[in-house]
């Protein structure tokens, strides 16, 4: 039995619907007591993926929609990002050597860095790919029982 999700967010793949998405998102994450800090930096990485997949994924096809579902697994907050591109080769995406000096490309290198982990799946006979990106949390704000010595984690 999978966890209930905290968010199930569909939105059309279009950099113009990002702000609902992160608006969504942070109203999701706050509402889990999830410090204002932390919030603004799991934003920034699904952000950062939502961005590549309506740059990259999307790129030679009619932009489609993304999934985004968030759900609490273990302990850790799990953020699933799914769209109906066509399938993306997962060896192709990896962090940019931050040796060169150029702009752009540091997506990936953003997700690693606040992530604690993730994967991209391509769904080869349903089109689309799966990016799932874990975090488990390490700041929450104090909830009113933690006022008598329990948090709300």
């Amino acid at each position: 039995m999978s966890a209930p999700a905290l968010l199930r967010y569909r939105f059309a793949a279009r950099a113009e619907a990002l702000a609902d998405m992160r608006h969504a998102l942070k109203s999701s994450l706050k509402a889990k007591a999830v410090s204002d800090a932390e919030i603004t930096r799991l934003v920034l990485a699904v952000d950062e993926a939502a961005s590549n997949i309506i740059r990259h994924a999307y790129r030679q096809c009619t932009p489609g929609e993304i999934e985004l579902t968030l759900t609490r697994v273990r302990g850790k907050l799990r953020f699933r990002l799914r769209d109906y591109a066509p399938p993306v080769d997962s060896k192709c995406v990896k962090p940019r050597n931050l040796d060169e000096c150029r702009p752009g490309g540091l997506g990936i290198n953003l997700i690693d860095d606040i992530m604690d982990r993730w994967r991209l799946r391509a769904l080869k006979k349903r089109c689309g790919n799966v990016l799932v990106m874990f975090k488990r949390l390490t700041q929450v704000r104090v909830s009113s029982r933690s006022k008598h010595g329990s948090r709300d984690r």
